[in-house]
């Protein structure tokens, strides 16, 4: 199988948003990889509505409505990921004091998944890299 990442929301929207400035190399690499349909990403639940909540409160601009982007998006290597009871579960259980709730559901998803999280957020990774307790790409 391809090469899979999970993604976290400042990823999505970089890319999304034609910021590929603002990836890391290893998120350029996953990105690119995606569109030469030799690699896979995954967009759990709460990046979506993390996004879309992001727009209400004017802190982006979507240039459409959520569906309508959201279709703008879609293709079969883009994988939509449900939240799930256990990622609920999961991100409740996480030895950390991180207080986001995005953050941990995303964190417990890409746990689930067993793939590494593209993220550039600092919170993330210092967790990540302290516990080891996802791959943390950027």
């Amino acid at each position: 199988m391809s090469e899979g990442y999970v993604l976290d929301t400042n990823a999505l929207l970089f890319y999304a948003g034609d910021q590929f400035q603002k990836l890391g190399p290893t998120a350029k690499r996953a990105f690119s990889a995606f569109e030469h349909r030799r690699g896979y990403l995954v967009v759990p639940a709460p990046v979506v509505l993390e996004a879309w909540l992001l727009a209400q409160g004017g802190k982006l601009r979507f240039p459409t409505t959520l569906d309508a982007w959201w279709a703008d998006i879609d293709c079969p290597e883009l994988v939509h990921d449900p939240m799930s009871e256990a990622d609920v579960r999961e991100a409740a259980r996480l030895d950390w004091e991180h207080r986001d709730h995005f953050d941990r559901l995303i964190v417990a998803a890409a746990r689930r998944l067993g793939l590494p999280l593209l993220t550039r957020d600092r919170a993330i990774s210092d967790w990540a890299q302290d516990t080891g307790g996802i791959e943390v790409a950027w």
